[in-house]
């Protein structure tokens, strides 16, 4: 196998070490990385960057595609999908995290795994599934089952530090001030420990704080790329116009939101131990989602379904799933295990660990779907003649 040279390797290394030395005091170093299983990292594929390569090359990376941002279904190709939006906040996070001189390709792996764990439908849709699983005594959040998918289910030996930043990127909440704190996650154990209370829905959001400054910095980040994205997205769709927004100091178009969130915090954050929003900005931050909330998020539709029939269609999937999964896994078998592990041992080692919680699995095959595929697989299933 080729192999860097000596030049090279004497290059890389002295680039490196200079490198990590104009790195913040408090940034995540490359060998800070805790893993499962130990990993040696070739010189120019360091700790963080593999963990990017890893999580690219997942198979619900690539679903992203086909996932819902808030529009589902929209047929507007220039509506945002899951897939610009973890882009975005990819590149939100490293400008703000290079002036901030943090570790960018730990922010990138942030950023391009937090939402993994979405389903089909995007918060409605989570709340759907969480109404179907509830009836088998489980519980679903999107970020929980992101950092379920990465740490229990692709076992991937990714970073503890990526996990943990999944699974505590949860932006619905918007803080002034991120750190990491006493309840941030110091082990894998720990972090097991938190997502088997998240399956009862026993974990508080005030134990999920990232435990390093790229994860805290990911969270806010994921705010920024939607709370303009999303208004320009309805704007787009003619469901409202700017016109009708309030106004607010952080601007009217996505551009100005995120420029303006950028420079705020760099200037609260520069040199610190923690990302910070200025109180003005804090302020009209929430200002700008409640705005979102008032009108777009309590009123968008999905083209030809109501709230009601989606949730129909979930309960019926999850319960025909969940079947089959405490039964002869023909379904499973056929349409899921191929596309999680490429061999057989890897599958039955998933199901020999998940033998006792089917609901979890029935909740991993839904979740891991796309919009359009769910709807396809509803109707195979439910009507084999229109097959």
């Amino acid at each position: 196998m080729t192999d860097l040279n000596e030049n090279a390797k004497k290059e890389l290394q002295r680039l490196y070490e200079h490198k990590d030395g104009l790195l913040s005091a408090y940034a995540t170093k490359d060998g800070a990385a805790i893993r499962k299983e130990a990993y040696s990292p070739k010189l120019f594929r360091r700790q963080f960057i593999r963990d990017c390569e890893v999580v690219i090359n997942l198979p619900l990376f690539n679903r992203y595609a086909g996932k819902t941002q808030v529009f589902s279904l929209s047929g507007n190709d220039d509506v945002s999908t899951r897939a610009y939006h973890v882009q975005l906040v990819s590149r939100i996070a490293r400008t703000i995290g290079s002036a901030l001189s943090l570790n960018v390709d730990l922010i990138e792996a942030i950023a391009l795994a937090h939402d993994l764990g979405h389903c089909p439908f995007g918060h409605l849709g989570e709340k759907l599934l969480d109404n179907a699983a509830q009836t088998r005594s489980y519980r679903f959040a999107h970020h929980v089952q992101g950092a379920r998918y990465l740490n229990e289910i692709v076992k991937s030996n990714i970073s503890l530090q990526v996990v943990d930043g999944v699974l505590c990127h949860n932006g619905e909440k918007v803080l002034q001030h991120y750190a990491p704190n006493k309840n941030s996650c110091k082990s894998f154990s720990e972090l097991e420990d938190k997502l088997q209370l998240a399956y009862r829905g026993e974990l508080n959001d005030e134990n999920l704080m990232a435990s390093t400054l790229e994860g805290c910095l990911v969270r806010i980040a994921d705010v920024i790329a939607y709370v303009g994205k999303d208004r320009q997205d309805a704007q787009k769709l003619k469901l409202v116009d700017f016109s009708n927004y309030e106004r607010n100091a952080l601007g009217k178009f996505n551009h100005e939101i995120i420029a303006n969130l950028s420079i705020d915090i760099i200037n609260n954050s520069l040199g610190k131990n923690h990302i910070a929003l200025s109180d003005s900005a804090y302020e009209e931050l929430t200002s700008l989602m409640k705005d979102n909330y008032a009108k777009i998020y309590t009123v968008s539709k999905i083209d030809g379904y109501g709230k009601d029939d989606l949730q129909k269609i979930v309960n019926e999937v999850y319960a025909i799933v969940y079947d089959d999964i405490t039964g002869d896994r023909s379904l499973v078998d056929k349409y899921y295990q191929p596309y999680i592990y490429p061999n057989t041992s890897s599958v039955e080692k998933y199901f020999n660990e998940n033998l006792k919680f089917p609901e979890r699995m029935a909740a991993d095959f839904v979740a891991s779907m796309t919009d359009r595929y769910l709807l396809d697989f509803h109707e195979k299933i439910t009507n084999p003649k229109n097959e």
